[in-house]
């Protein structure tokens, strides 16, 4: 895999611009025509049966899929939801639905019932793929709403219609003559993601058409004929992502949906991977658990990460130890549709890189609304070509979000370096408030992280009385590695001003609870630290 490290930008009344570039096609067009010329190549491989599926057999199988919606009666503006984690069968309805010029709903499989329920209130879907592990929740809020969609199981239930049952359906011929229907409107929603909001119920993010298609034939990085791996399911913006640009460019994608520090080590050396994307999280918990010194990783050229700021110390120490491989941070979001910055093999530790093409970003003022010029903090504002249309049936909120220029209030914290290089410090919601201070919780979580004893840390806040608000960390351990409470509340107190200092106090967990991207879910720690509130 190449990344392109000739990426050129442009900086005008502060404002970084990457290169302008375009596309004519429709997201049907480029995934039917890919997949079609890829032929009998490889497409995926199930990593846990180690079952392959060529590009011609992924297209056989999304046109049976297709007829079969078209024979529901599958519209243009009908949504097709689907709760799955990765396996051979979970992007074909998404792209059986692009196919069929509706629009697809990523679901997280792991949702409970109250996610479930909003999710089906928002988006109305008119069908439903799910997974064994998904289905119960998803009829329990069935019955409780005054919908009906229609449910399809990858696997098996009782008196429920099979995934496989579908595909074999319809006859060869049926699939000859099969042709997708054409989308000429370049606005129209395709996708209703979900963002991963730091609070609330997830919002429905619209992405376009037109946003898709930039997506898929977007050149930031190059994986033709690469072996690659990922562990963000499609309910997360990367999952989305790399399912595309891997059937655009070729790759060979494995398949396995958890991730395990030792796993991906093993996985990498049996298929001869090439390309793997990880969490911010995932990049620290193979760090710490040190499997990555034990096995060669000959294969490996590329090790993209995002989803969270990494320290630059950390960032320098898996360079080193993997002094092969080109160890790349990304900045993106949902409502992006993927990423707006992305380093190139010479970039400094811990940046998240310089702008990418149809991208343009100012670092401002909070107060003022003025765009900074370089090393001074301020609020990301974004435009891009694949930015969202906006969120689903929510437009008060889309409002707040993208304003009358076209600016997307990212509310992530940062600043562009002198060489153009993005460096981001927090989310302005997690930013704590102690006695007027605005202190970062990942400043905190980096003087953590230096404990040899402490495996994963995140650092919130619990309200207090008189202060605003205290900072709590929640600490993970290295097995048998001795490390106290005391401990880390000193190290914080000698190392950081004041302010910082632990006041909340430090709880130890056996793991700290993640999403499926593998992201710290801090969501659930702000639920658990409403205990421990001082009245």
């Amino acid at each position: 895999m190449n990344v392109n490290d000739s990426r050129t930008f442009t900086v005008e009344n502060n404002i970084y611009k990457g290169k302008i570039t375009s596309t004519s096609k429709s997201i049907a067009e480029i995934m039917w025509n890919n997949i079609k010329n890829h032929g009998n190549k490889i497409a995926q491989v199930d990593a846990c049966t180690e079952q392959i599926v060529t590009y011609a057999e992924l297209q056989a199988k999304v046109i049976r899929c297709a007829l079969w919606l078209q024979k529901q009666g599958i519209k243009s503006c009908d949504v097709v939801s689907l709760c799955t984690s990765n396996h051979l069968n979970s992007f074909v309805p998404c792209l059986a639905t692009i196919y069929v010029n509706a629009i697809f709903n990523p679901w997280n499989e792991n949702m409970d019932l109250r996610n479930v329920r909003h999710c089906m209130r928002l988006t109305t879907p008119k069908v439903i793929f799910c997974t064994e592990k998904s289905v119960n929740v998803i009829l329990s809020a069935i019955k409780e709403s005054n919908s009906n969609p229609i449910v399809v199981i990858f696997g098996n239930h009782p008196n429920m219609i099979s995934f496989s049952d579908i595909l074999s359906m319809y006859s060869d011929a049926e699939v000859t003559n099969f042709h997708y229907v054409e989308c000429n409107d370049k606005k129209k929603t395709m996708c209703i993601m979900h963002s991963s909001g730091t609070t609330g119920l997830p919002k429905g993010v619209e992405l376009s058409n037109y946003g898709l298609s930039y997506i898929s034939e977007a050149k930031v990085v190059d994986l033709t004929n690469t072996v690659v791996i990922w562990f963000s399911s499609l309910y997360w913006i990367t999952g989305l992502v790399m399912n595309l640009l891997s059937i655009v460019q070729s790759a060979k994608a494995i398949l396995y949906s958890e991730f395990d520090e030792e796993m991906i080590c093993l996985l990498i050396e049996k298929y001869k991977i090439t390309t793997v994307f990880l969490s911010s999280s995932m990049i620290n918990r193979s760090l710490k658990a040190g499997y990555i010194k034990k096995f060669p990783l000959s294969s490996l050229k590329v090790i993209l990460f995002g989803g969270g700021a990494i320290k630059p110390k950390i960032h320098e120490e898996i360079r080193r130890i993997l002094s092969h491989v080109k160890i790349l941070q990304t900045f993106g979001m949902t409502e992006l549709g993927g990423s707006a910055t992305i380093q190139c093999s010479n970039h400094k530790n811990g940046s998240c890189g310089t702008v990418i093409q149809n991208t343009e970003i100012k670092i401002v003022d909070l107060e003022s609304g003025k765009a900074f010029g370089p090393n001074q903090i301020g609020e990301l504002w974004i435009k891009t070509m694949s930015l969202m249309n906006g969120y689903y049936r929510n437009l008060e909120i889309t409002k707040k979000t993208i304003d009358e220029q076209g600016w997307l209030h990212s509310g992530d914290i940062g600043y562009f370096d002198k060489d153009g290089e993005l460096f981001i410090i927090d989310r302005i919601k997690d930013l704590i408030k102690y006695r007027g201070y605005q202190i970062s919780p990942s400043e905190i979580e980096d003087v953590l992280l230096s404990h040899p004893g402490v495996s994963e840390v995140a650092v919130i806040a619990i309200p207090h009385p008189t202060d605003d608000e205290h900072p709590i960390a929640y600490v993970t351990k290295i097995p048998r590695v001795e490390v106290t409470e005391q401990e880390l509340i000193d190290l914080v107190a000698n190392n950081m001003m004041d302010q910082y200092k632990l006041r909340g106090g430090v709880v130890f967990l056996n793991e700290l609870p993640h999403t499926s991207t593998g992201k710290i879910a801090k969501n659930e720690l702000k639920a658990m630290s409403k205990k421990l509130v001082v009245e």
